[in-house]
């Protein structure tokens, strides 16, 4: 069932005196169960498609952005931190995968990352935030390449790896933030065309994503000027939020949602007449329900 949500500010001026809803946000954050290294396992062995390296150690800073956030930045080696379910269950549980935002630049560590998947763990749910490669400056034309790598050889690992966590390989998600939602929907509309050469068992599996949640996600519109990024027919189900007053523009989210609509896709979209960009689980305003909307339709 498709249900379209509240849509622009001007239809919706209601909701700006209305409250949002508690989401139960995580009141600690806690740190993850296990770090995985989806290059150094199989036959990989460490290396990166097309040898790629960068210099210099990984930076890490905290910025003051929405009161205190940690950004990473010059990845070298990418990590998924699992956040093991704190709900066990008898039957395999759903897992997603976080792509954390930042332009491409950074990535916007707990904001985007730590915070969420402490949320989706205590739901019951496999959460792994990934740290995934940026662009060298002057070397990576396609941007998004290294991280999309990465994010498919993940998809791949932890589905070659479900029955020893009790993860459900049929119900293995991602999501992403800003460009991390670029990230989750470049995955998402890929399907098991692999972004770099497959060279072990790890490999043979599949890396499509079986649903994904776009929050505030960039560079997806398309128009005369920007090539966007849409779903196809074999697209998995999404969940979309963005605010309308968002200066990454919401028809990133609205025009996506219309193309699943077009190829009768299982979709929910919600549009906030606020809130702005960049701004995880910690929104004061309207978009702050975004995580328990999430949650209810995740148990569907």
């Amino acid at each position: 069932m498709i249900r379209y949500r509240p849509v622009l500010a001007l239809l919706l001026f209601s909701l700006l005196s209305a409250k949002a809803a508690d989401p139960a946000h995580p009141s600690v954050v806690r740190g993850p169960d296990r770090l995985i290294h989806p290059w150094q396992e199989g036959g990989w062995k460490g290396q990166l498609p097309g040898d790629w390296k960068i210099e210099g150690p990984e930076k890490a800073e905290i910025t003051s952005h929405m009161g205190g956030t940690l950004t990473l930045k010059n990845i070298s080696d990418p990590v998924l931190a699992y956040f093991a379910p704190e709900k066990k269950s008898e039957s395999p549980a759903k897992g997603i995968v976080i792509c954390p935002g930042g332009g491409y630049n950074i990535l916007a560590w707990d904001l985007e990352g730590t915070e969420v998947a402490s949320f989706l763990s205590r739901l019951g749910y496999h959460a792994w935030v990934l740290k995934y490669r940026l662009p060298r400056q002057g070397q990576d034309t396609v941007r998004h390449l290294p991280a999309l790598q990465d994010a498919q050889r993940s998809l791949s690992l932890l589905r070659s790896q479900a029955a020893g966590i009790g993860l459900d390989p049929g119900q293995l998600g991602i999501m992403g933030f800003s460009a991390g939602g670029h990230l989750a929907a470049l995955a998402a509309t890929s399907g098991n065309e692999r972004n770099y050469p497959a060279q072990d068992a790890i490999d043979e599996v599949s890396c499509r994503p079986d649903f994904c949640a776009l929050i505030y996600p960039a560079y997806l519109f398309k128009d005369d000027k920007n090539p966007g990024l849409l779903p196809g027919p074999g697209s998995p189900p999404a969940f979309l939020s963005h605010s309308a007053d968002d200066d990454l523009t919401y028809r990133n989210s609205s025009q996506f949602f219309d193309a699943l609509q077009s190829h009768k896709i299982r979709g929910e979209l919600h549009l906030w007449p606020d809130g702005g960009h960049g701004y995880g689980m910690r929104s004061p305003v309207t978009p702050g329900a975004w995580p328990s909307l999430l949650a209810a339709w995740l148990a569907k």
